[in-house]
């Protein structure tokens, strides 16, 4: 490679130079840049050209439209989030509140299970003790039929025949009474029970308008008796039939029976083997065998009596008469069915012995039973009205006072809620039936505590109950 002068100039016999010429880049950038000339006129006419806006929309415009978006899509999207709050709120709260009764409901339902797992290893255990005794269950039967069977009678119910449809001939069901001298009509028949030396004891509708009574014992023999000799109770179903004193020497022995009576609260369970001894469709003397269904039932004709359920066979003749338990103890008084035709089918009705015999004693000791009264009419507190009053028990509403009874006498209003009688709380199943049951076990001229929600305020009030009359339902 040759070497040159940069300053000095070719020489004109001398081949251009074809080797590349490195240029240092910071060099390059040093120089100074090369002047511009603008003409003077170009210049002038550029200058109010630069100085005129462009057409477009005004600064202040595009502000005040951005600030707008500023607060108002927040504000929007504030309310839409509040109104969504407010909206699913009500759906959350049911949502919790069902939980929390399916829980208690499973709580519920665990606690029951648990309870009747070990009544069933109770009752396991039971019956491998039970099973070598199977053969002695019939033979008990047998005990027992003869055990109850003089204390059972049969009840015909008879009455003028001018006064009753008598049918076509020789279906005339005709009595010839010795006694009186003069036919009956039969009118109904039912059974009965030795219950006291010298009482015996029926249903109400067994022994209702009869113009003439007559018992048939086991034996055979037969009394006859006037109405008067019933002491009835139609609130019960339950009536009490007064034998002469003066009895003829063959029934005296008879009707000196006496009934041993079970405590139908603890001793009588759902299970138990039951025994109804009657008269149905007049055979006297007729045994039935079962068990007992069920504890509590209610039917609309007896609101104020908590009945048991058995499948033994019960059929119209049977009303009146006893239902026992394995022991031979009365744990009931036969008093309905529940059918489709008229006849058994496998669910029938009986008066618990404790009820029994509570009326039984005062209808013997006083001829009556009497019963607390208040003078009230009723209506049974609804769901959103006990919830806004904070009660959770039942509640009824007193809707109307009757004027110069306990209750206008003790200050009570309309609008007021019982929810309390004598400490004890109304049931939320039927709190209605459950407060007449209560008033109606109160004694007359007793004091009873109501608890009473009054203006939202609870307070309690204190009535001298009075005595129910007779002529109520």
């Amino acid at each position: 490679m040759q070497s040159f002068d940069a300053n000095s100039s070719p020489m004109p016999n001398d081949d251009p130079v074809t080797e590349p010429v490195m240029l240092d880049r910071g060099a390059f950038h040093s120089q100074a840049p090369l002047p511009v000339i603008v003409p003077v006129q170009l210049a002038e006419a550029a200058a109010p050209m630069a100085a005129e806006p462009l057409p477009s929309q005004p600064p202040v415009a595009l502000h005040v439209g951005r600030a707008f978006w500023g607060w108002v899509m927040p504000s929007v999207v504030f309310v839409a989030l509040v109104l969504l709050v407010l909206y699913v709120t009500p759906f959350l709260l049911v949502h919790w509140r069902v939980k929390e009764v399916q829980a208690e409901a499973e709580a519920i339902y665990q606690k029951r299970r648990a309870e009747l797992k070990a009544e069933a290893e109770h009752a396991d255990a039971r019956l491998d003790l039970l099973d070598k005794r199977v053969q002695l269950v019939s033979l008990g039967f047998r005990e027992v039929v003869r055990k109850v069977a003089p204390r059972v009678v049969n009840v015909a119910n008879y009455r003028d025949p001018k006064h009753e449809i008598l049918g076509p001939p020789g279906k005339r069901n005709l009595f010839y009474d010795a006694d009186k001298d003069r036919h009956y009509v039969q009118f109904g028949v039912g059974s009965g029970l030795i219950v006291k030396p010298g009482y015996v004891l029926t249903n109400h509708h067994v022994v209702e308008k009869a113009q003439r009574l007559r018992l048939t014992f086991a034996s055979g023999r037969s009394l006859g008796l006037e109405p008067s000799a019933v002491v009835s109770d139609a609130i019960t179903d339950l009536a009490v039939l007064r034998l002469p004193k003066e009895l003829p020497e063959a029934l005296k022995e008879e009707c000196n029976q006496v009934a041993d009576f079970a405590d139908s609260d603890k001793d009588v369970q759902v299970g138990d083997w039951a025994l109804a001894v009657g008269s149905p469709l007049g055979l006297k003397q007729t045994v039935t065998q079962g068990v007992i269904s069920a504890k509590g039932r209610l039917l609309h004709m007896l609101d104020l009596v908590e009945l048991l359920q058995t499948d033994a066979a019960i059929n119209p003749g049977n009303s009146g008469g006893p239902l026992f338990d394995q022991l031979g103890r009365v744990t009931g008084i036969n008093v309905a069915i529940a059918s489709d035709n008229g006849g058994n089918q496998g669910i029938g009705f009986a008066i618990p012995s404790n009820m029994t015999k509570k009326i039984v004693d005062q209808l013997i000791e006083k001829g009556e039973v009497p019963r607390g009264y208040l003078g009230i009419g009723l209506e049974e507190l609804t769901g959103p009205k006990a919830k806004a009053l904070g009660i959770t028990d039942g509640g009824v509403v007193i809707t109307r006072i009757v004027p110069g009874e306990p209750a206008q006498l003790a200050g009570l209003q309309n609008g007021d809620v019982i929810v309390r009688i004598n400490n004890e709380a109304l049931s939320q199943f039927q709190p209605i039936r459950h407060l007449r049951q209560l008033i109606v076990d109160v004694m007359p001229d007793s004091e009873a505590t109501l608890e009473i929600v009054r203006n939202g305020q609870r307070q309690t009030v204190k009535v001298k109950v009075g005595k129910r009359p007779a002529n109520l339902p």
